[in-house]
Order: C-alpha cells, then structure tokens, then sequence
C-alpha cells in the first residue's frame, strides 16, 4: 500500500422521479427511468452508448444526472469525476439483493504496473455526492499485487447492492463519507482499506478467498478521525476459495498505529482466528495506539482470546451510522437500505 489523496461525489436517487422509486417497492429494475443517460452493450440504439466511461463523459457538471446500465460484462476501466450529483445503476430483478445483479464492470490491472493504488482500480471515484446500484465491479489481475476495484474518494457516496471483486486491496476507501449497504465484498489481503475516509459498511456480506486482514485502516496522525465500522453483517469463506480459512482470517491489522476500526452486530464464522486481530509486522506492530473494537457479534468467529490491544464492548456508541456520518446521514442515504 502506498499514501494516497484526492476529493470526490454525491447523488439522490429520489431526484429521478416525483413518484416512490422501485428500490422502495423492492422490486426488479431492468428498463431505464425517465430522463437516465442509457448504456447498453450491444444493439444500442440512438443517443444511448456501449460503455460506461463514454455516458460519464457525456454529461455536463451542472445538475443531477442519472445513468442506468442495461445486462452485460463491461470490460473497462472506470473515472469519475464530474462535479454534479449523479446517480448509476445497473438492471437488476431485485434491487436490495446483490446476488441479483446484471451488470459486471471488470479489468485486470495491478498497482505495480499502474504506478498506484488508486490508479489500479477498476472503477475510481473522485467526487462528492455519487449513488450506485445493482453492479458488481471485478479487479480480475489476482495475486501478487494490490489490485483495486472500487477506489472510493468523497463525500456522501452511496453504494447499495454493489458486489466488489479482488484479492489484495479490493475496496480502497480513502476519504470523506461512505455508506455501503447490501453489498458483497471479496478479497484476501487488507481488502478493505484507506486512511481518511469515515466509512460505514451495513447488512452486507465480507468474503475471504484466502488468508489474511479484512481490514487495513491507516490514519495518518492522532487528530485524522478515519473510522472503519462493519455493522450488522456476515464474515464468511468465499465459494471461490480453494481451501479452508478456519482460524486464517484477522478482521484488521493496522496500517498505522493510529486505526480505528469496528465491527458491531456482525456474524463472524469460523474464519475468524481466536486472537481477532493481528499486527501490522514484527518489525512495524503500529499497535500503540489503535482502536480495535467489537460489539454484540456472533457465530464461532466471534469467540476466542484476542489479542491484547483490541477490546470487546456491549455498547455502540461511537459507532452507529450518525456517530460516522453524522447527524444529516439520513438526508442523503437511501433508507431503502439502512
């Protein structure tokens, strides 16, 4: 991992329409709203695109914008950076459930040959005030390198139903405020990571493939407020791992010793080693000053005796979706999805 910057985006979904959206009905979402910039992968038809990347280039910064992805593999990188609230959102036949998903955006490009992190991912986002639904995003490249899929820079950034592929690295989550709810979220290595974001992560499933940290938090001082919190989740084996993970996963180590990080109401499986938590490195613990804190879990992970510099609580203070985001949180997460 390397020290990485950036701002970033926002977008309210209730701005495409004056009636009650389809997330709220829990229903399919496979034909574009009134109004969306369309996106479909072959047969497109006027004023529509066949990749992602040329719809966001299209649009203009000046207002709210909605893009709605028709089924497909969509083998490309992604960039966001336009100044506007925009919402994307990919067909789906249930909305609240990621399994559900249409839409795959994948590339293979690891850091090492990117030159970073962030420059690695499969789909960078870096803005304020963004919403996305319904699409699964694949770093393809594997071992041997962090290889991103989301990069994740800004303010008020909404990510619902969305699956997230990689093995090192996978979600780099680095600034501003960002609410995940319903996802799938799979990797290896620190797979969820960053320094200053404020990150709250809900009712979704974390998947190792293979042994090591879920998270890595790394705040660069003592007055950085970066908080990870995984809330009433799941912390499973992935299908796609090719040997058993019982007692090989830690759920963080800290990339500085100023990590903060929680998982609150969460089912931990046996994946989960009995000490919960574990150093950076021998040579570089970063332990003196962390918080490592777990509230109210359960399942066979969720026992054991954990390592000296973490904690076991009964009470969510300081952790719930308010304490992260703030008290506005509300105005600006679905809560189809909270």
């Amino acid at each position: 991992m390397r020290l990485l910057t950036f701002p970033l985006f926002f977008a309210i979904f209730q701005l495409l329409t004056c009636t009650a959206s389809p997330l709220n009905k829990r229903a399919s979402l496979t034909s574009p709203p009134s109004g969306a910039v369309v996106v479909r992968q072959s047969g497109t038809k006027s004023g529509e695109f066949s990749t992602l990347q040329a719809a966001i280039d299209s649009l203009d910064d000046s207002s709210s914008k909605t893009i709605f992805i028709y089924p497909g593999t969509y083998n490309e990188q992604i960039s966001i950076t336009r100044s506007g609230p925009l919402t994307v959102m990919g067909s789906t036949t249930d909305t609240l459930k990621q399994s559900a998903n249409q839409v795959t955006i994948q590339h293979s490009l690891s850091a090492a040959v990117a030159g970073s992190d962030d420059a690695s991912g499969t789909f960078r986002v870096h803005k304020d005030n963004l919403n996305l639904y319904n699409v699964n995003i694949k770093n393809t490249f594997g071992k041997g390198s962090q290889a991103i899929a989301l990069s994740s820079y800004g303010n008020q950034l909404g990510y619902y139903a969305v699956g997230l592929y990689g093995y090192q690295d996978t979600l780099l989550t680095n600034q501003g405020t960002q609410f995940f709810s319903a996802c799938y979220i799979e990797g290896a290595v620190d797979f969820i990571f960053g320094q200053h974001a404020r990150l709250f992560i809900h009712r979704s499933t974390i998947a190792s493939v293979d042994a090591g940290a879920i998270t890595a938090n790394g705040p660069s001082s003592a007055s950085d407020n970066s908080l990870f919190v995984i809330d009433s989740s799941s912390v499973i084996q992935s299908s796609a791992a090719t040997t058993s993970l019982t007692g090989k996963v830690f759920l963080g180590r800290p990339w500085s010793q100023w990590a903060r990080v929680a998982f609150t109401n969460t089912m931990l499986s046996s994946v989960i080693n009995s000490a919960g938590w574990e150093q950076w490195s021998s040579s570089a613990p970063n332990t003196a000053n962390v918080e490592f804190v777990e509230v109210n879990n359960s399942g066979p992970g969720a026992s054991g005796t954990r390592a000296s510099f973490s904690k076991k609580s009964t009470s969510t203070a300081g952790f719930t979706a308010s304490d992260v985001l703030g008290s506005s949180w509300t105005s600006w997460v679905d809560q189809s999805y909270a």
